[in-house]
């Protein structure tokens, strides 16, 4: 009689197809063309879906390895060339140009909130008209609205005004 294998004993291969990733599709056909959202280049590390916890915890040594051999990144150095245009554009709108409108803005708006919030603040008594603001129209508007109101009557009657949107 054959012997019978049990889930522990048997040697599981699994096929590349179930282990690595497939190539990545490009350009198949399907959908709308469009640019690209990203500029740059597409080779992200896709390794992360495939890696095993051994894998992982090897990625993070090496990454804490490089980190304390190179702790201090070279800096880009400016050239005399560069830092003085940039010394010459700082000083000329120092100078030349005034303080931009949004800043003006901003000023006179915290001036003018210093200013309200010295004066006393006084209670007032509700008035309808003035919180509600319930009467907005005059007497000749309410005139006009009922007399377009009444060229409505008919079946097949519609206001004169707007007639094509």
């Amino acid at each position: 009689p054959p012997k019978e294998l049990t889930p522990g004993q048997m040697d599981v291969v699994r096929e590349t197809w179930m282990t690595e990733l497939p190539p990545t599709l490009q350009h198949i056909g399907l959908g709308a063309r469009t640019f690209k959202k990203r500029a740059g280049p597409e080779s992200k590390d896709r390794s992360l879906w495939t890696d095993t916890p051994a894998d992982r915890e090897r990625k993070l040594r090496e990454r804490l390895e490089g980190k304390e051999s190179e702790e201090t990144e070279p800096v880009p150095q400016l050239s005399h060339k560069e830092l003085q245009m940039a010394e010459k554009v700082s000083k000329y709108n120092e100078t030349k140009r005034g303080e931009s409108l949004i800043s003006l803005h901003e000023k006179q708006m915290k001036k003018r909130k210093l200013d309200e919030g010295a004066k006393p603040v006084e209670r007032r008594a509700f008035d309808r008209d003035q919180d509600l603001q319930v009467n907005k129209f005059d007497e000749a508007q309410k005139q006009r609205l009922l007399k377009k109101s009444q060229e409505l009557n008919t079946r097949f009657g519609h206001s004169k005004e707007k007639m094509f949107l």
